[in-house]
């Protein structure tokens, strides 16, 4: 029979349940010709030996003829540090079938906990106060279901929390006076929390070609030309009108694949953006970022940047630019710069996103905004920093436990600041539900058959709500075919048949159905446990 053993040191067991596979190690599939069943009345068979991930994407792919190989040794699978903690399954499917578990254990995990602290050291450098000094600081948005933020704490109090029509958040701060040679730290801390994601573009599905009419003000927003965005450009247009025919992700693909292969990566002194992207070829994320967007603008994509945080291997937490595209009612995230697969879109958990929209040039959109009077007669001195620690324990499923350095600063801006001022009164997730969802779904299913389960949904506001129904799975993928843009009459029920794909995972798995606005936000939220079996 086929044997499926784990490799360690050249020492070969085995493979079970309760073995963790850690870097280094390998996954050997061997046996004999003769064991096998099938093989000797049926020569020339082929086995397809599939490795998927803990989020349901498959990582290894072989086809194996068995004439060939005899069976003595078909297939090895080393484990490397790029690869995810958590559990894979390796499958074998042709005449003869076999699934294993194979716990996985590296450095890089599906969910991180992180406590991002901003500070801005404020100096007036006259020998007079400064009147009336409102400062504006970013905190992080919540994106569903790849970034929550959990909880906020500041050394000042805050007057009011502002909030734009991209998501994008500010905690606001009013001082009456700020005296002369006056220094103040002004900081927060916020907990949170960061999901590896991957959608399978390839089974989005949806009313792709009613995005004019079912979102207009998306449409017209993010498809227009803007500094650094310049989708009117001659050279940008020309090759987005190569794709007018094409459905929006085929768009986005051709545009993705247009960037990483016309572009060189060179670190810039400054943002140029899109038209100095095209026109040198070369650029470092900005550029990559702003190209990809321009693209998808010029081919009637809506598309915008994104700017974050993400760890470096080498360089500790640097500002990164990456991007946005809509379809089917949902922003997907994207990075032009280090996106390499292109069946896959992988949201990194290693990267904490602070604001959505043009943040280059003269924008308003900014992690830090301030006014006082007189402003272009009086200076003042403004510095900004942040720090990003990660909570272990949370990364490894232990709740209430933390590595060493977990909320230390010693050293720091934010050594011997006092957090005393907690900010659930702010509601920074708070939203109207008004959206009351029910769902019938079975208690038990099998794997690899798709099954349809009715779901009701009731607006009892008194106006029309558009959004999108997301169907997703809490164990970290999602499967982007679970997309369904409506509209949602005043006072209404609106019933939908809604189909759960063929899934690869087994035993429980929480089902979400979320019913979000166009970013992002729930307005609507139901879960249901399912036994896949």
């Amino acid at each position: 029979m086929i044997k499926i053993v784990h490799v360690k040191q050249n020492k070969a067991r085995p493979l079970s349940s309760d073995l963790a596979v850690e870097i280094g190690d390998s996954i050997l599939i061997s046996g004999k010709e003769e064991d096998v069943p099938f093989v000797g009345s049926r020569r020339n068979q082929k086995l397809h030996i599939l490795l998927i991930s803990p989020i349901g994407t498959i990582i290894d792919s072989d086809q194996v003829r068995l004439e060939e190989t005899g069976l003595r040794k078909i297939y090895s699978f080393p484990v490397t540090p790029d690869l995810y903690s958590g559990t894979y399954f390796l499958q074998v499917e042709g005449d003869y079938k076999r699934r294993e578990k194979v716990n996985i254990r590296t450095n890089k995990h599906l969910i991180y906990r992180w406590i991002l602290f901003y500070g801005v050291q404020l100096k007036n450098p006259n020998n007079f106060p400064l009147n009336n000094f409102v400062l504006d600081v970013m905190i992080p948005p919540s994106i569903s279901p790849i970034q929550q933020v959990l909880k906020v704490e500041s050394n000042h109090k805050p007057t009011k929390l502002i909030t734009d029509n991209e998501g994008n958040r500010w905690l606001r701060f009013y001082f009456h006076q700020i005296n002369p040679r006056e220094k103040i730290t002004i900081a927060y801390k916020a907990d949170i929390v960061t999901r590896l994601v991957a959608y399978d573009i390839t089974r989005l599905r949806g009313e792709e070609k009613n995005i004019e009419t079912l979102y207009p003000q998306v449409y017209q927003k993010y498809t227009k030309s803007e500094p650094y965005l310049e989708s009117s450009n001659d050279s940008i247009a020309k090759i987005a009108k190569k794709y007018l025919s094409h459905s929006p992700l085929s768009k986005v693909l051709a545009f993705l694949k247009y960037v990483k292969e016309n572009l060189v990566y060179v670190p810039q002194d400054g943002d140029y953006g899109a038209t100095y992207a095209i026109e040198n070829k070369l650029g470092d994320c900005t550029e990559f970022s702003s190209l990809f967007v321009s693209l998808c603008r010029a081919g009637n994509v809506p598309a915008r940047l994104t700017t974050s945080i993400i760890l470096s291997e080498y360089e500790g937490w640097v500002h990164h630019s990456q991007a946005e595209f809509f379809a089917n009612g949902v922003w997907f995230p994207i990075d032009p710069t280090l996106q390499h697969d292109f069946r896959y879109l992988y949201r990194n958990p290693s990267c904490i996103i602070l604001q959505r929209g043009n943040t280059l040039g003269n924008s308003n959109i900014r992690e830090v905004r301030y006014s006082y009077d007189d402003m272009n007669q009086h200076e003042i001195s403004i510095n900004a920093h942040k720090e990003v620690k990660w909570d272990k324990g949370l990364a490894e499923g232990k709740k209430g436990t933390s590595n060493e350095d977990y909320g230390k600063t010693k050293g720091t801006l934010f050594e011997n600041l006092n957090w005393k001022f907690s900010l659930p009164s702010l509601d920074l997730n708070k939203q109207d539900i008004n959206i009351e969802i029910r769902v019938t779904a079975p208690d038990t299913a099998p794997i690899h058959k798709p099954f349809s389960i009715p779901v009701h949904l009731y607006n009892r506001s008194e106006e029309g709500i558009i959004g999108t129904l997301r169907v997703s799975f809490t164990r970290g993928g999602i499967y982007t075919n679970h997309l369904y843009p409506m509209l949602l009459e005043a006072n209404s029920h609106e019933p939908k048949m809604v189909e759960i794909p063929a899934t690869n995972f087994l035993g429980p798995t929480f089902i979400e159905f979320i019913f979000q606005d166009d970013n992002g936000n729930k307005i609507g939220y139901e879960q249901k446990k399912v036994i896949f079996h």
